[in-house]
C-alpha cells in the first residue's frame, strides 16, 4: 500500500510532463508557421509592390511611349521570378543543410539592401540589374513552403499550406496598394525605401521569434539542384501540379505590368490617383484570394480536392475573360476580385498534392524544384503579355489569359480521368 501511491504519483508526473511536452511542440509548430507567414507577407510586399507604379516610374526616368513602357515593365517584373526560379532549388538545399533560419536571414538582408538601391536608379537598365540580383537571392518562398509542410502535423497540412498561401496573397495584395499610395503622395522613389524597411523588419522578426529548426544531419548522399529537378520531374503528381501552377502564375501575373496602362488609356482614371486605384484593385483580388485560402479545408471537406481544383481553375479563367467586357474601373475590379476566389483555392490544393506525393524529409528539395518551375510562369507571363500588348493591344491579354486557365483545368481533368481508368 505504501509503495502504490508514489508509483501513481510518478505516473501522474510522467503524464503531466508528456502533456506539457506535447503542448510545447504544438505551440512551437504554430509559432514557426506564424513567423513564416509574416516573412512571406513582408517579402511579397517588397518584391511585388512596384506593380502598381512601375510603368509610371519608367515614364518619369525617360522611357518614351506606352508600348515601350509596357515592354520594360514586363521585363523588369519578369526577371525577378526568373532568377528565383533558377535559384530556388539551390536555396532550398542550403536550407536543408544549414537550417532555414540562417539562410532566410541572409536572403532577407540582401533583398532589403537591393530594394533600397532601387530608389537611386536613373534608367531602366539599372532597375533591371538590381531586380536580377533581387531574384537571385529571393528564394524564401520555397523555404517557407518546405518548413510549413514539414512542421505541420499530417492532418493539418492542407490548413497550414492554406494559411501560407493566404500570406503569399496578402503580400501581393498589400504591396501594390502601399506602393501605389506612397508613390502618389511621396513620389515614385519613396516606395522602394518603404519596401526595404519592410524587408529589414522581417529580418529582425525572424532573428527574434523564429526557433532554430534542426538541419538535416543524416548521412544521406547529397544531390545537386539539377539531380533534384530530374528526380522529382519523374513523379507524375509533382510534374502535373508544377505545370498547373506554372500556367496559373503565367496567367495571373501577366496582367500586372500592363494593368495601370490599360486603366489609364481605357477607363479615364485621373493620373494623379492612378497608382492608388490600381493598388486597390489588386488589393480586392488579393483579399478574396486570401479569404479562400484560409478556408480551403472547408471546401475540401465537402468536395473531392480534384473537383475543387478543376472548378476553381475554370472559374478563374472565366472571370478573367469577363474583365475585358467591363465598362469602368470598379466593375473590372469586381471581376478581378472574383478571379482571386479561384486562385485562392488553386494554389494551396496543388501544394497539398505535392506535399503528400513525397516523403516529409524530401519536401525541402521538392518545393525548391516546384517553386523554381512555377515561378517561370511569373517570368514568361509579364514578358509575353508585354509583347502581346505591344503587338495586338491590351485587350488581347485578357483572352490569352483565359485560354491559359482553360489549358490548366484540362490538364488536371485529363490526368485524374486517365488515372482512374487504369
Amino acid at each position: 500500500m505504501t509503495q502504490t501511491k508514489p508509483t501513481k504519483n510518478v505516473k501522474k508526473n510522467k503524464n503531466k510532463k508528456e502533456d506539457d511536452k506535447t503542448l510545447s511542440q504544438q505551440n512551437i509548430w504554430k509559432r514557426i508557421i506564424i513567423v513564416m507567414c509574416a516573412i512571406q507577407i513582408g517579402g511579397g510586399i517588397a518584391i511585388i509592390g512596384l506593380f502598381s507604379f512601375l510603368p509610371l516610374f519608367l515614364s518619369e526616368i525617360g522611357v518614351g511611349n506606352s508600348g515601350e513602357a509596357a515592354l520594360w515593365a514586363g521585363l523588369i517584373s519578369g526577371v525577378t521570378p526568373l532568377m528565383v526560379a533558377f535559384t530556388s532549388p539551390y536555396w532550398a538545399l542550403q536550407s536543408a543543410r544549414y537550417g532555414a533560419k540562417y539562410v532566410l536571414a541572409l536572403i532577407l538582408g540582401l533583398v532589403g539592401l537591393v530594394t533600397l538601391l532601387c530608389a537611386f536608379t536613373t534608367n531602366p537598365w539599372q532597375i533591371l540589374v538590381l531586380r536580377i540580383i533581387q531574384g537571385a537571392v529571393g528564394g524564401f518562398m520555397a523555404i517557407g513552403l518546405s518548413v510549413v509542410s514539414t512542421v505541420a502535423p499530417p492532418d493539418k497540412t492542407a490548413k497550414a499550406l492554406g494559411w501560407f498561401q493566404a500570406s503569399m496573397v496578402t503580400g501581393v495584395m498589400f504591396g501594390p496598394l502601399a506602393g501605389g499610395f506612397i508613390a502618389d503622395f511621396f513620389g515614385y522613389r519613396a516606395p522602394f525605401v518603404f519596401f526595404a524597411a519592410v524587408s529589414f523588419l522581417c529580418l529582425a522578426g525572424l532573428l527574434i521569434f523564429m526557433p532554430d529548426i534542426k538541419k538535416d544531419t543524416g548521412k544521406k548522399k547529397e544531390i545537386s539542384a539539377w539531380e533534384a529537378i530530374r528526380r522529382y520531374a519523374r513523379i507524375p503528381i509533382v510534374r502535373l501540379m508544377a505545370g498547373m501552377q506554372f500556367l496559373c502564375n503565367f496567367g495571373i501575373t501577366g496582367i500586372g505590368p500592363i494593368l495601370p496602362l490599360y486603366i489609364k488609356e481605357n477607363m479615364g482614371v485621373d493620373e494623379n490617383i492612378l497608382a492608388t486605384v490600381v493598388g486597390i484593385i489588386i488589393f480586392l483580388a488579393g483579399g478574396m484570394s486570401a479569404l479562400c485560402s484560409l478556408n480551403v479545408n472547408k471546401f475540401t471537406d465537402l468536395f473531392p480536392m480534384k473537383n475543387v481544383l478543376v472548378v476553381s481553375t475554370l472559374f478563374a479563367g472565366v472571370t478573367f475573360l469577363l474583365q475585358y467586357f467591363m465598362p469602368d474601373v470598379w466593375s473590372l475590379g469586381c471581376f478581378r476580385a472574383m478571379t482571386g476566389i479561384g486562385m485562392g483555392l488553386v494554389m494551396p490544393i496543388a501544394n497539398t498534392y505535392i506535399a503528400k506525393g513525397v516523403a516529409p524529409e524530401e519536401r525541402n528539395a521538392v518545393f525548391g524544384v516546384v517553386s523554381g518551375a512555377t515561378l517561370m510562369g511569373q517570368v514568361l507571363g509579364p514578358v509575353c503579355t508585354g509583347l502581346f500588348a505591344m503587338a495586338f493591344g491590351y485587350g488581347f491579354v485578357f483572352w490569352s489569359t483565359a485560354f491559359v486557365f482553360l489549358i490548366a483545368a484540362s490538364m488536371i481533368e485529363f490526368h485524374f480521368t486517365a488515372k482512374y481508368k487504369k
